[in-house]
């Protein structure tokens, strides 16, 4: 027993020395979901604090993930979850098919995020005239972040951090399409939410049409939105946390 005893200390001794990784314990890249409060006011408005347990040392910034889904329904008050498939039911089905991720905190799960928001055409908001990875870097950590698409006619929609806004824009995909119009504001506008454009991948994959078979002559866009910490592994992967269910908000109406 006092053998097997010492060898069993050699080894730990052994294992401190040359790094867990030698025992067989592998550093995994792990991080924690957005943790802090989040604020939804009626459909117009959010206010977001970024908390995260922890900062892992791979962690890079917050990233917000967003679709905009085309419905027939002028929804005027706070959208609930029983309202998603009234506005437009694949707004529904891809709440469904995030809700077991933002349910689950397991590690296990930050692979393969980042293949989810590409399976159902999430990206990644932008801001004009800034880089919203360097306002979300994590010096913005425990900060407070207002997500405003007041509900006024010609209004661009704003990201607001330390008192300052900047105009929010669609996403490129990294240049994989062309979102129209040019200016890609958030902002419901005929380009924006007709069929016809929605639907081409190489125009507006940012964009869910009117289910099929759905008539109307007035169209009306709504924005589904996430935020997961981001970052990048030791082999140079992205990895994110858990993502975090924001709100669904109403684009306002163009002039």
């Amino acid at each position: 027993m006092g053998g097997g005893r010492q060898a069993l200390y050699r080894c730990l001794l052994a294992c401190l020395l040359t790094g867990l990784s030698s025992c067989g314990i592998e550093d995994y890249a792990f991080l924690y979901p957005v943790s802090g409060r989040i604020e939804v006011e009626l459909n117009s408005k959010t206010t977001i604090t970024l908390s995260i347990a922890e900062a892992s040392e791979y962690f890079t910034h917050f990233a917000l993930y967003y679709r905009i889904y085309i419905s027939a329904v002028p929804l005027l008050g706070s959208i609930s979850q029983g309202d998603l498939s009234t506005l437009n039911t694949s707004l529904a089905s891809d709440y469904s098919a995030f809700l077991p991720y933002t349910s689950n905190t397991d590690s296990t799960i930050s692979t393969s995020v980042g293949s989810l928001f590409r399976n159902h055409n999430y990206y990644t908001l932008t801001v004009e005239e800034a880089d919203i990875e360097d306002l979300l870097s994590p010096n913005s950590r425990n900060k407070t972040i207002t997500l405003d698409f007041i509900q006024s006619p010609g209004t661009i929609p704003v990201l607001i951090i330390d008192n300052t806004s900047y105009r929010l824009q669609r996403s490129t995909g990294n240049g994989l399409f062309n979102p129209i119009p040019e200016d890609r504001y958030f902002l419901n506008t005929p380009e924006l939410n007709t069929k016809t454009t929605a639907t081409p991948a190489s125009i507006n994959t940012d964009v869910a049409a009117l289910p099929s078979g759905s008539t109307a002559d007035v169209r009306y866009t709504y924005v589904a939105l996430y935020i997961v910490a981001a970052g990048i592994d030791p082999n140079f992967s992205p990895i994110y946390s858990a993502p975090t269910f924001i709100a669904v908000l109403r684009l306002p109406e163009q002039i």
